[in-house]
């Protein structure tokens, strides 16, 4: 689809900076308004004064979570032309920058845009079931942190706790498994409404060691596997996949997976690892041969789990693209 006109967006909490790239006198034309649908609003009421056709134009912007939802139901609703981008690959974009301007922001946004106009990947809005079993991930993450705290807090304080402390803090620890366990069947009640969810969450759950929280992270970050053409591309999304680091012939560092990741997602898929290793004869037999070639130790482990992740993402892909759950091979 071509544009002609590339609208860049700032995104705060509370409020939106906007710019237009080419504008008519070759500056930078910006708007400041609302982060609401008031303010957006009068975000196309600008445009429009300005000639700007909604068919002609594409709106350019950061994926920065929840702050992002109300352009992206205007843009839905609309029928505009949307690109969520990463901040990162924005920024690397921008050279060397210095400052910080929102309004110089969204003006960088909208040259973005343009010079990517060609690569640029229009925002397919997940349905609803998908928003709604991801707000329930992060609601989960929050009530397991909790846990975790008043474990630790059990450790620090050791034999010195008074009773009635431990006593507290089981009652919250147990509060905190129930709010976890609410979320799950909520989640479980989404997924069987769903038939589209329910097949791929289906397949997916057969494939050993990948239970019902890697299962939906997957469903949730593939946008039900919509998302992303190959299971390598997913990934390197989430930090598995492995790069190289050499250069001329006096650098030759190790292959090794990108610090840039989404570690909370990378961390529950090493418990799937974990799982398959010790479930599948198959993977526990590859695991193995594996951990002999690299000579052992703790640095030998950590590659070779981060093999059994990329080879459970593969499977979980493959059952999906097949339609045939898993089946585990005899050794």
């Amino acid at each position: 689809m071509y544009f002609s006109q590339f609208i860049g967006v700032d995104i705060s909490k509370d409020t939106l900076d906007a710019a237009v790239y080419p504008a008519k006198d070759k500056k930078m034309d910006f708007l400041h308004f609302d982060n609401n649908q008031k303010g957006l609003t009068l975000m196309m009421s600008w445009l429009k004064r300005r000639g700007i056709k909604a068919s002609d134009m594409v709106i350019c912007a950061e994926h920065t979570g929840v702050y992002t939802n109300p352009l992206i139901e205007f843009a839905d609703k609309k029928g505009l032309a949307l690109s969520l981008n990463s901040p990162l690959d924005i920024k690397h974009s921008m050279g060397i920058a210095r400052g910080k301007n929102d309004a110089v922001d969204a003006g960088r946004i909208a040259e973005y845009a343009h010079s990517h106009k060609d690569k640029l990947r229009l925002y397919e809005k997940p349905s609803d079931n998908i928003r709604k079993l991801q707000y329930l991930l992060t609601e989960r993450r929050q009530y397991m942190r909790q846990r975790t705290a008043l474990i630790n807090l059990d450790c620090a304080m050791g034999k010195y706790g008074t009773s009635e402390t431990r006593s507290r803090s089981e009652s919250a620890k147990h509060h905190c498994e129930k709010l976890v366990k609410k979320v799950e069947d909520q989640m479980l009640s989404i997924i069987h409404s769903d038939p589209d969810i329910q097949r791929n969450y289906d397949l997916v759950i057969s494939v050993k060691g990948v239970g019902l929280i890697n299962a939906i992270n997957t469903i949730v970050f593939t946008n039900n596997f919509k998302s992303f053409e190959t299971p390598r591309r997913y990934a390197c999304y989430i930090g598995v996949a492995p790069f190289d680091h050499t250069s001329g012939i006096s650098v030759k560092g190790r292959t090794q997976v990108s610090k840039i990741c989404r570690t909370q997602q990378k961390a529950e898929l090493s418990m799937a690892a974990r799982s398959a290793i010790v479930n599948d004869p198959g993977l526990k037999k590859y695991y193995l041969r594996k951990m002999k070639e690299k000579g052992g130790g703790k640095d030998a482990h950590g590659v070779v789990l981060n093999a059994v992740k990329f080879k459970i993402i593969l499977r979980m892909f493959a059952v999906v693209r097949s339609g045939e759950p898993y089946k585990v091979l005899n050794y």
